[in-house]
């Protein structure tokens, strides 16, 4: 993604959001362990679902990186999005579909099955569970889309803000996703745009120690509001957090970032095939925490390789099409963009 060399802070945020939502589904890996042998870190187990609220501030912000340039174009953009999440995710679906097939996994309807793949909305669970996630993030992306060109960032921010009042007010009524209080996760991310270097004052250590508190006060309230705000606040840190990122063990988080994607897609996955890995081994019961932690740095690496294999030369081949795409379009204008540059400055009846 554009930009993102640059803010390696936000990198590392995406790394914590996928691996809290990976230890909080590492239960999963440890079925073959008795319920007793299980250690775990409360707040991850108790909040580790949390990650995925931060995971949407991070789009939020990100597509504000994007839709923010002169350049931006709803086609390039939408090739650009269609290379990034779809093919490491069929990926994962191929590997949901060989689990059903062993019977590892639920049956689903083939038609069912089909349409999870295209990550459009749907009212019911999606056949892979975790791409409820997914599907919220490509109305966000069309949203986006159609906002950004004709209302701006601001404009996108009061769009996002409505929806999620009306998800408030309405609760959350079936709307192809559209009117959720979800939006506000998006809508944390885009003000923290907004607010750019006006609150570069703050530095990282405030923002990050205000927004972790807010969380753990509030994070049991019915106020819809305090997650998001909570992690606007932490994003908002983690953006102007500056530390010696290429050292180890910092440079190794800003990896895990990159491939933040891979791990939320396949840590599932992962856990599953641990589970009849475990039940074939036989470990001890106390081999039960060291079970977890390697699941998940089996999960950690596998997804950097499949970052270096899929994701990154998928990312590069969308740049292609999209810069073809702008191309074409800028090919296809009847008046070339310094044309009307120059139009624009000329007096009336010019």
């Amino acid at each position: 993604m554009p930009d993102q060399q640059r803010l390696p802070g936000l990198q590392v945020a995406r790394a914590i959001a996928a691996l809290s939502v990976a230890y909080f589904h590492s239960y999963i890996a440890l079925r073959a362990f008795p319920d007793a042998a299980q250690i775990p870190i409360p707040p991850l187990k108790q909040w580790g679902y949390l990650g995925v609220d931060l995971f949407f501030a991070i789009s939020g912000y990100v597509i504000c990186l994007v839709a923010a340039k002169p350049s931006f174009a709803p086609l390039p953009f939408a090739i650009k999005r269609v290379f990034r999440l779809y093919p490491i995710y069929w990926v994962a679906m191929a590997c949901i579909a060989g689990l059903i097939a062993i019977g590892k996994y639920r049956e689903e309807p083939i038609g069912h099955f089909l349409y999870s793949m295209t990550l459009l909305p749907q009212q019911g669970a999606p056949a892979y569970d975790l791409s409820w996630t997914l599907e919220r993030e490509m109305v966000f992306y069309a949203i986006a889309a159609l906002v950004v060109p004709v209302a701006g960032i601001r404009g996108l921010a009061l769009v996002m803000a409505s929806l999620a009042t009306a998800g408030w007010y309405f609760r959350n009524p079936w709307s192809y996703h559209l009117i959720s209080t979800t939006q506000a996760d998006f809508l944390a991310g885009i003000l923290v745009f907004l607010l750019g270097g006006r609150a570069r004052f703050l530095g990282a250590i405030i923002p990050l120690v205000s927004g972790v508190a807010l969380l753990v006060f509030t994070h049991a309230s019915q106020n819809v509001l305090y997650i998001p705000l909570s992690m606007g606040i932490i994003l908002l840190g983690m953006v102007h957090l500056q530390l010696p990122w290429n050292r180890w063990p910092l440079r190794w988080m800003v990896a895990m970032g990159d491939a933040s994607y891979s791990i939320y897609l396949l840590h599932y996955i992962v856990f599953i095939g641990s589970v009849y890995l475990c039940a074939a081994v036989a470990p001890p019961s106390w081999m039960c925490e060291p079970w977890r932690f390697a699941t998940l740095a089996a999960c950690a690496i596998i997804s950097i390789l499949t970052w270096r294999i899929i994701e990154r030369p998928m990312i590069g081949v969308g740049n292609t099409l999209a810069a073809a795409a702008a191309r074409w379009q800028s090919a296809g204008s009847l008046i070339s963009p310094r044309e009307q540059s120059v139009a624009a400055r000329l007096p009336p009846g010019e």
